[in-house]
């Protein structure tokens, strides 16, 4: 461009340039939309099955046909979003998937405001803490160790049933009854201990003493031998929008100890809660 031109030729210039472009991709950008949302259910397909699948069986899943498919994986695979192994012709998710969820999970506002106490609070009991959020009916914990772990932006995260778990009982207890529901019906209760709680009834008898309570203990009802008691974070306005919590084997996590790490969690719960703009949460005796 001239370096004489004015102010107002260029801008000519560019509504000119942008109106050509929106008339031609005007006819294919539904098409791409239409692309995108087939993508994500792929991805969300595969995600629920917790396995890897075959393209026919994607196709008939989700009512595409197999060269539509076919073309969507591939495009994915090379963005490491999918890993498609071309000997058994099966489809799992990629380590992009994780790499782009660190990243989602270590920059909001909560997790900056939530790593130095979960670091203060593992250096304390010697243990991982974990930082939970509820996403697609499950729980998603975030485990984060001392200080010096924590600054290296090294987590573990993992994602459990929310009915067997401390903090996806504790997550639950605040939800609508609609949505738990909902959501046991979706994921259903399946049995992972003798512990475990599979009738819908029981479960939310729990949920009323926990949302009293304000905690939640996992009594072996996940993994044999392992206890884990929850607290919940509220936000500025009453919503319980995640969870911290800790854990390990029931030999050390006597009724003492699962009382002053409840005790610890909570006040952890309460000082975030505050940095959120929660102002009446108050920490418990």
């Amino acid at each position: 461009m001239p370096e004489h031109s004015t102010a107002t030729e260029t801008r000519t210039r560019v509504r000119t340039i942008s109106a050509r472009a929106s008339r031609t991709s005007k006819g294919r950008g539904v098409g791409g939309i239409k692309s995108i949302n087939k993508a994500v259910a792929i991805l969300r397909e595969i995600h629920a099955a917790s396995r890897p699948m075959r393209v026919s069986e994607l196709s008939k899943r989700l009512d595409l046909s197999p060269s539509v498919v076919s073309r969507i994986v591939s495009t994915l695979a090379k963005g490491g979003l999918l890993d498609h192994d071309e000997e058994t012709n099966r489809i799992q998710l990629g380590l992009g998937m994780a790499v782009f969820g660190h990243s989602a999970l270590g920059r909001r506002r909560l997790d900056l405001i939530a790593i130095p106490v979960m670091a203060k609070l593992s250096e304390e009991f010697k243990e991982y803490i974990s930082l939970s959020r509820l996403a697609e009916g499950r729980v998603v914990m975030v485990r984060g160790g001392p200080v010096e772990v924590m600054h290296q932006n090294t987590f573990l995260t993992t994602v459990v049933p929310v009915h067997a778990s401390a903090p996806g009982k504790l997550l639950a207890a605040w939800l609508s009854d609609e949505r738990l529901v909902e959501l046991l019906e979706l994921r259903g209760m399946d049995s992972y201990t003798p512990n475990t709680m599979t009738s819908v009834r029981q479960f939310k008898e729990g949920l009323r003493k926990i949302r009293r309570e304000r905690f939640a203990l996992d009594d072996e009802e996940l993994v044999p031998g392992f206890r884990h008691v929850a607290a919940p974070i509220f936000d500025q306005d009453g919503s319980v929008i995640a969870a911290l919590s800790a854990g390990g084997p029931k030999a050390k996590l006597n009724a003492e100890e699962i009382e002053k790490l409840r005790r610890a969690l909570t006040n952890a719960g309460t000082q975030i809660s505050r940095q959120l703009g929660y102002p009446t949460a108050a920490p418990r005796p």
